[in-house]
């Protein structure tokens, strides 16, 4: 008896400290940071709460404001808003590609110091468009267009492996390390107008102004430095062990193609004593599609399979070579294995195995085999 009356006292008692009423504060989804005049324009993306059955308005509602600091701007918008904004439910960062070069690590630390904030949120680079467009882009009427961008982002990371998701605490935690460098995530938008940014983007099946993914962002001393296009991205993400699965296009007669889907990829990595990197990546794959007039060949296209992943590495590779930015990490598998290791030069080596384990050939499919006695 004794132990019940102590547990109901403890649920009595217990309570959240950091407790606020929903009617008084703002949820921010997404924030933007622009420069203009020398100033910090910040706008945030906010929750709008509205009736059920209310389909005609938006399910956010855009606030921006300037100042000399970033904190200073996301303050001045409560003169917009008669709510306290609220950043844990905050999902998505945007920062301008001026804003960018000139230093992302000062505000990482400022979203690393608000105490309301997770460190889940995934930080990009808006390139070509101010930020602040970007946050105001209609995705889609059913959705909060910060949430749709980021599951987008997080969709498009694990299953084609042409972008990568930076998330607040990744970020971080490759600055602080020894030579290596973060990369980020970038946002283009295609064909912007203002009705881009309200509902009527999404009255037609094909929206006019879209989000699209087609680089990520590398970084040196928490600035950024350049960009990663598509293929220097997948090497990228071989090399880091990143590859979820993903579909590779191989030329299988002169004209058409075949596509063999990665179902699991491992990169283990080694280093010997004369600091030469090799790296032995290792695919279970399976033929998804197969356009060509020739009969399949198992073999061949395994081995045309592991050219078309060294060449993914091999752009890679040179644009790490042409880069101050150590987004690969390459010293750093060295400086793991021998800490005393000191800039000396290194050598770098690719393995590639890939082993297609489902070649589909349709006389062989298990689908067709309930009509074989009809």
């Amino acid at each position: 008896m004794k132990k019940i009356i102590i547990l109901v006292l403890c649920l009595l008692l217990t309570g959240c400290y950091n407790y606020k009423e929903l009617n008084k504060i703002a949820i921010v989804s997404s924030i933007s940071i622009d420069k203009k005049d020398n100033k910090y324009l910040v706008g945030a993306q906010v929750l709008n709460v509205k009736p059920k059955d209310d389909s005609n308005s938006s399910n956010v509602i855009v606030y921006e404001e300037e100042g000399k600091t970033i904190e200073e701007a996301l303050r001045n918008i409560t003169k917009k808003s008669n709510k306290k904004l609220y950043g844990g439910h905050l999902s998505k960062l945007v920062i301008s590609e001026e804003v960018a070069k000139d230093g992302i690590i000062d505000i990482v630390d400022l979203f690393q110091r608000l105490p309301e904030i997770k460190d889940e949120f995934t930080i990009t680079i808006s390139k070509g468009i101010d930020a602040n467009k970007v946050i105001k882009v209609m995705t889609s009427p059913e959705s909060i267009p910060a949430d749709f961008v980021k599951n987008v982002i997080d969709s498009a990371d694990v299953d084609s492996a042409i972008t990568h998701s930076s998330k607040l605490d990744e970020f971080v935690s490759y600055y602080l390390k020894k030579y290596i460098d973060p990369v980020i995530t970038v946002l283009e938008v295609k064909d912007y107008d203002k009705d881009g940014t309200t509902l009527k983007n999404n009255e037609s099946t094909y929206p006019k102004t879209k989000i699209v993914l087609d680089y990520v962002g590398i970084t040196y001393k928490g600035k950024l430095e350049s960009y990663l296009n598509k293929d220097e991205t997948i090497g990228y993400n071989f090399i880091r062990d990143n590859i979820d699965q993903m579909v590779i296009p191989i030329k299988c007669d002169k004209d058409n193609y075949a596509s063999i889907s990665i179902l699991n990829s491992k990169t283990k990595v080694k280093v010997d004593k004369n600091y030469t990197i090799t790296f032995n990546i290792e695919n279970k794959s399976a033929l998804n599609e197969y356009n060509c007039k020739n009969n399949i060949n198992k073999n061949k296209l395994e081995k045309d399979t592991n050219k078309m992943i060294k060449k993914y590495i091999n752009k890679a590779l040179e644009k790490q070579d042409k880069s101050k930015s150590q987004f690969l990490g390459l010293k750093r598998y060295i400086y793991l294995k021998y800490p005393k290791y000191n800039n000396e030069e290194y050598k770098v080596k690719i393995k590639v195995k890939t082993n297609i384990t489902r070649t589909g050939e349709i006389n062989k499919s298990s689908k067709g085999e309930k009509y074989e006695d009809k």
